[in-house]
């Protein structure tokens, strides 16, 4: 498959059955492109850091559970927030227990496109993760 057609992702998740659960979904689909899967935000950050975040290395995509820092003080939707707040574009998919309903509200007020939250049930579906993906990306594409 060109790879060159298909929308690059990263993931970022902390439990490692989850994580491995996403990455499987976003290798199987001909649509996307995993290039990266991290365990924390601070392994993320890690990796960002030594390739001077450049928008070049950035995926189109990230899909980032909220609560995946090591440190309770950091949570993923800020930490996206502030990467796309310094002109860093992808789209990002928030993927976690909690509801999302007012978070989306208040990251929307400074970034209005390219976010999209699902919530982690025993109804969360492939369909439903790889859906949520390709209206984000086309939501961030079409702004």
């Amino acid at each position: 498959m060109d790879k060159t057609s298909q929308i690059s992702v990263r993931v970022i998740e902390n439990d490692p059955d989850f994580r491995e659960l996403l990455s499987g979904i976003f290798e199987r689909s001909e649509m996307f492109d995993l290039v990266g899967s991290y365990e924390s935000i601070e392994a993320f950050g890690a990796e960002m850091l030594k390739h001077k975040p450049s928008d070049s290395w950035f995926p189109q995509l990230m899909v980032v559970d909220v609560m995946s820092s090591t440190d309770p003080r950091v949570e993923g939707a800020s930490f996206m927030s502030a990467l796309r707040a310094e002109g860093l574009q992808f789209a990002t998919l928030l993927i976690s227990s909690m509801e999302f309903g007012a978070l989306l509200r208040v990251l929307r007020k400074s970034q209005a496109k390219g976010w999209a939250a699902l919530q982690k049930t025993s109804r969360l579906t492939e369909q439903d993760i790889i859906e949520s993906a390709k209206a984000v990306c086309s939501e961030l594409v079409l702004s």
